[in-house]
């Protein structure tokens, strides 16, 4: 393939993860993609003290011998701790599918990455502390103006015992309050979780669950689109 043919495909034939998290090139600007999506860093909702595991590392397949030292040992430690976390990601629609170039993939692109941000947990010391959990709480909001991170929510730590329900009511309160101070009327908003603890969210979205969320938001994509 040619060089100039290459560079073509490569500025107008964006995969769907390059679409959602750019593409820088120092070289070239002209193959740079700006990402659609942002993604916050997760904090906790309440005052967290890290603990520390502690481990023992040692080599005992490698056997002594005249010409090989006797093996490498280490002691150490990893910091860990159990947390109430608040996520937050964002996806521009419209850039996306400036990028895309076709409103199916646009849909299944958004369709894909609201699944993957609910489900997906990171994979660093995944056996060491098996972190497999799922939300106890997602609020999936469709705008038409700009993204809004709820974080504020949480300027003041949670020092209630049950720290989910006085989290989520404490986040329904914050998005009401900044929907009524600057006119940010979601265009449509989904709740979903376990248990009966949703209600606080109630407030501010429809309750559902996470297929028919994702459906919903993809149904919301290609109104958009269309």
């Amino acid at each position: 393939m040619r060089k100039d043919e290459a560079k073509r495909r490569a500025k107008t034939d964006s995969s769907i993860d390059v679409a959602l998290f750019g593409r820088m090139i120092a070289d070239d600007a002209d193959l740079n993609v700006d990402a659609a999506a942002q993604v916050a860093h997760a904090i906790s909702v309440h005052a967290v003290t890290n603990e520390y595991d502690y481990f023992t590392a040692v080599d005992d397949h490698k056997n002594a011998d005249a010409e090989e030292d006797a093996g490498a040992g280490m002691i150490g430690t990893v910091e860990f701790n159990s947390a109430t976390l608040y996520r937050y990601a964002a996806v521009d629609v419209d850039r996306l599918y400036d990028t895309l170039g076709d409103p199916a993939a646009t849909r299944r692109a958004v369709e894909a990455f609201v699944r993957a941000f609910v489900t997906s947990m990171p994979t660093g010391k995944q056996n060491t502390f098996a972190n497999r959990t799922l939300p106890d709480a997602v609020l999936v909001v469709a705008r038409e103006t700009q993204p809004i991170n709820l974080v504020g929510a949480f300027e003041e730590a949670i020092t209630d015992e049950r720290r989910i329900p006085a989290a989520l009511d404490r986040l329904a309160t914050h998005a009401t309050e900044l929907h009524d101070a600057y006119g940010e009327t979601p265009l449509a908003a989904w709740t979903f979780g376990p248990g009966d603890r949703l209600a606080p969210l109630g407030r501010i979205a429809d309750r559902s669950d996470l297929d028919s969320t994702v459906t919903a938001i993809g149904d919301t994509v290609s109104a958009r689109l269309s």
